[in-house]
């Protein structure tokens, strides 16, 4: 007996599966909606400081190599756009001898104290006099002694306190007090970067 055109077998009323349809049930939902990157990555914890000399080393170098790479893809300033950053203290505008932590520390602690290099200035005619005038060069000497031990006095408390804080320091304590010793003695308007701190203020 033969099937007409129009009826079909019993076992053909069984649905077939479109294999050109994803499987809704072989891809299971996720329940929950995706997480941000930062809580994906976890929150950072706080910034240590330098446990070893090699790690803090490291570490300068590091920001140098950041401070270089913002310096090349900054858009270039100004002379007054210049000048303004570097009265600031912006780290992008600082000479190299005015670059680190250690030189940072060095400025503040040369501004909150009243040290005898701010009077330097009033010293050079009684210096330049004393190489005339024999009976002044004891007098040159005896200043000439007392910036040194002052320079040497304060390199040697700002290196200590750039060891405690970063773990290193940038110089030995004559480069540093000279640092210092060559800010000192300018007036504070004259200063470069401008005074980020107030006679007295803590550092």
């Amino acid at each position: 007996m033969k099937l007409s055109r129009r009826e079909k077998p019993a076992d053909a009323d069984v649905a077939t599966v479109d294999e050109s349809e994803p499987d809704a049930a072989a891809a299971p939902r996720k329940g929950r909606p995706t997480p941000k990157r930062r809580e994906s990555q976890g929150k950072r914890g706080p910034v240590s400081a330098p446990k070893t000399r090699k790690e803090a080393y490291a570490r300068q170098k590091q920001l140098a190599r950041q401070q270089k790479t913002d310096r090349a893809t900054a858009k270039p300033r100004t002379v007054a756009e210049q000048r303004a950053a570097l009265r600031r203290g912006d780290p992008t505008a600082l000479p190299r001898r005015d670059q680190g932590p250690t030189r940072k520390l060095a400025r503040d602690y040369v501004d909150s104290r009243r040290l005898l290099s701010n009077y330097l200035l009033f010293l050079f005619p009684v210096m330049i006099a004393g190489l005339a005038l024999p009976q002044l060069q004891i007098i040159v000497l005896v200043v000439f002694i007392a910036l040194l031990m002052e320079w040497y006095v304060i390199g040697k408390g700002i290196r200590t306190l750039a060891i405690e804080r970063d773990g290193s320091a940038q110089g030995g304590n004559m480069t540093i007090g000279f640092y210092a010793g060559s800010r000192a003695y300018l007036p504070r308007r004259w200063r470069l970067p401008k005074p980020q701190v107030e006679r007295g203020d803590p550092i």
